[in-house]
């Protein structure tokens, strides 16, 4: 099954169930406190002799040899740690991806010493850990489902970006070399140097050095005009791919040398010097861009190239070729020259949208309406009005004319979509009241008592770009399951009025269906000290969806160990997502400012965190962290349909309807059900990559027979 949205979507199946009989996670290494004054040489003798002695035993030992070094942070016990790692004959520790990313963050604070750059860069060039380098839960025979090739990476560029903020010569020369050869290390190097990018002119060789692609996209990331005449060497490289990237890398730049070479390489025949050719004249506006977007496009072997480089360059001529392609045999080619035409600002482009044809094919007139609906040209909002009026699709231009009143303001005529309100048939009537309670025509209160679950589904779907406390007022009295899911979107603000019991939403955090993040931080948020048990499983449960929204609610939790909780859990934790909920919530919770694993994960999380957005939280001003979700921000939509392999709609019923969430660019998983044509528009999502998690199917409340 696969679904399509006209928002931009990463598409994962996958369940939220959470086994409640499940033992919780084994937790990581707490974050070390740091020394209040330094140790007198007997006591740090004596810690470095229990740091050697934990770092020879058990899994769990080496954890806890690794926490105890760096928190006496003698040079004797960080040189024992260095040592460790380096000479892992056995590869125990580096097996054991906990132990790495712990060593890796632990050796970090310690970069400026020579030996511990060595080690840092033993944990770089690591390789991936097997299977067996799983850890068993405490009690059980499972493995964690945190994935251990997931952490490993995560260690290696957190050790990487220690070395590169360390600011010597030979880190830099180490992490150089990692990047043009190869390997484990590679994309941890590429990412630490761009990050921290090396001041010395010069460092990246000379004009005559060869140099590969990976170096030369790198080189055009940095931004450091001192690599322009390395660039323009490589671009006459004998080496295709190098020359491709170099010509990008020097547009990108905006190095007007890069025009000439490419229209050098247009007129060879190798399809790559082509395409790159073509992407150099669109970055820097050349009046070359529209001649060599059609030539492209008219040319099968580069059509697909074409269609891309045509979402940014318009003209009449490339509307016509684009427009030839939306008949094209193959699905794909259809999808991308409808997703040009949807691109371009020519009311040409919109008008050829709406060809009888192309309107025909229920799979095309969906892509068709989707592209209408965010077209940028001046005719679309009319277009989609006059659609209206076909009755084969009218239920798919009135979704459109509502997602495009929500991403481009337009509401040419309302009273047209409202009709469908007064249909006769069940799926017609219901795409209208949606669309009057999404456009704010009627009270989602007006419908949610409605005898037909279509329309109360869909109303409760109009109403998720408003604020939501009215769906929370008709939970305990909905009956239908699906769309009760629905409903517990007004999760969102964490039920400040306790309008559903704990039991309930523990029930639904368990439930794995689309609810289930919303009922998990809604639980959290109420967290006290009788609840330490039922969080704890939620925070450590197998769906990084579940952990992340757990984290969230604990950021206001009155639970007396939150902060200790959520320290815990960013020591071990590899999912970039449930990272950001993390130390958003440590940010958020100033009343324990001055916990001491507050201030290290805090402190750590700024400096050596792979992801830009967990640096930034880790240093903005707690005040500064936003609400869940601030409605105000949250403009975007996602038109989603749910298919078939072969292309056909899935068996979905009024009585099993398939249901999930929509996890937005913020990280909120909002529910949604499909309707019986098998689409969703989730509204009120903010702008940026969303993506669809489905759930397992609900179960039917009636009764079946035998």
């Amino acid at each position: 099954m696969r679904a399509v949205g006209a928002l931009l979507l990463v598409t994962a199946v996958t369940t939220l169930a959470l086994d409640a009989g499940a033992q919780p996670r084994p937790r990581g290494p707490k974050a070390p406190a740091p020394t209040v004054s330094t140790p007198t040489n007997l006591r740090a003798h004596v810690g470095a002799d229990q740091v050697t002695r934990l770092l020879h035993g058990d899994a769990d030992d080496r954890l806890r040899g690794i926490e105890r070094a760096a928190a006496i942070g003698t040079p004797e016990t960080i040189a024992l740690l260095a040592d460790a790692v380096e000479r892992d004959r056995s590869q125990q520790l580096k097996a054991d991806p906990r132990a790495l990313l712990a060593v890796a963050r632990a050796l970090a604070r310690f970069a400026d010493q020579e030996r511990v750059r060595a080690a840092l860069l033993a944990v770089i060039s690591s390789g991936n850990p097997s299977t067996t380098g799983r850890l068993p839960l405490t009690g059980r025979g499972e493995t964690t489902e945190i994935d251990p090739v997931l952490q490993t990476e995560l260690a290696r560029q957190t050790a990487a970006i220690a070395l590169a903020r360390s600011g010597g010569d030979k880190a830099a020369e180490s992490l150089y070399a990692l990047a043009r050869n190869g390997g484990s290390g590679t994309a941890a190097a590429m990412l630490a140097l761009s990050l921290h990018p090396p001041r010395e002119p010069g460092f990246f060789g000379t004009t005559n050095a060869a140099l590969p692609p990976t170096i030369v996209k790198l080189l055009g990331q940095l931004g450091d005009l001192r690599a322009l005449d390395l660039l323009h060497a490589a671009a006459h490289s004998p080496d295709v791919p190098t020359r491709c990237a170099a010509l990008v890398a020097l547009a990108e730049l905006g190095d007007e040398r890069a025009g000439p070479l490419a229209r050098s390489a247009i007129a060879e025949s190798d399809i790559r010097l082509r395409a790159a050719s073509g992407e150099v004249f669109i970055l820097l506006s050349a009046p070359e861009r529209f001649k060599a977007t059609a030539a492209i496009l008219a040319d099968d072997a580069t059509t697909s190239i074409g269609l891309k480089m045509a979402e940014r360059v318009f003209n009449p001529e490339i509307t016509k070729l684009v427009a030839v392609r939306t008949s094209a045999p193959d699905p794909q080619l259809r999808a991308a020259a409808i997703r040009a035409l949807g691109r371009s600002p020519d009311p040409a482009a919109a008008k050829a949208l709406t060809d009888a044809k192309l309107l025909a094919d229920r799979e095309s007139a969906y892509l068709a309406l989707s592209a209408l609906a965010r077209s940028p040209a001046p005719n679309a909002g009319a277009l989609v009005v006059g659609l209206l009026a076909n009755t084969s699709i009218a239920t798919l231009a009135a979704r459109a004319y509502v997602v495009r009143a929500f991403v481009r303001g337009e509401r040419p005529d309302d009273g047209a979509v409202f009709r469908l309100a007064e249909a006769k048939t069940p799926a017609e009537r219901a795409v209208g009241i949606f669309a009057r309670v999404a456009l704010g025509a009627d009270d989602v209160d007006q419908h949610l008592g409605d005898r037909d679950v279509r329309v109360r589904r869909a109303a409760a779907m109009g109403a998720l770009a408003r604020p939501r406390d009215a769906l929370l007022r008709h939970w305990n009295r909905e009956k239908d399951a699906a769309t009760r899911t629905i409903l517990a979107a007004g999760l969102v603000d964490g039920d400040p009025d306790a309008r559903l019991e704990n039991t309930a939403l523990l029930e639904r955090a368990r439930s794995g269906q689309g609810d289930a993040a919303l009922a998990t931080y809604a639980l959290a948020r109420r967290a006290d000290a009788g609840m330490g048990r039922e969080v704890g499983q939620l925070l450590e449960a197998r769906n990084p969806l579940i952990r992340a929204h757990a984290a969230r609610g604990l950021a206001a939790a009155s639970i007396p160990d939150a902060t200790g909780r959520l320290a815990d859990a960013y020591a071990v934790e590899a999912e970039v997502d449930v990272r950001r909920a993390l130390v958003g919530a440590l940010a958020a919770r100033i009343e324990d400012a001055g916990a001491p694993q507050r201030r290290n994960v805090l402190a750590s999380a700024a400096t050596v965190d792979p992801d830009a957005v967990v640096r930034q939280l880790a240093v903005r001003s707690p005040h500064a962290i936003p609400a869940l979700r601030n409605a105000s921000n949250a403009t975007d939509v996602a038109w989603l349909r749910l298919t078939l392999a072969d292309g056909s709609a899935p068996a979905g019923s009024a009585e099993e309807p398939f249901a999930g969430s929509v996890v937005g660019s913020d990280g909120i998983a909002v529910p949604i059900v499909f309707d019986d044509e098998g689409f969703a528009v989730a509204l009120g999502l903010p702008p940026g990559e969303a993506r669809l998690v489905l759930a397992p199917r609900l179960p039917s409340d009636k009764a079946r027979g035998p």
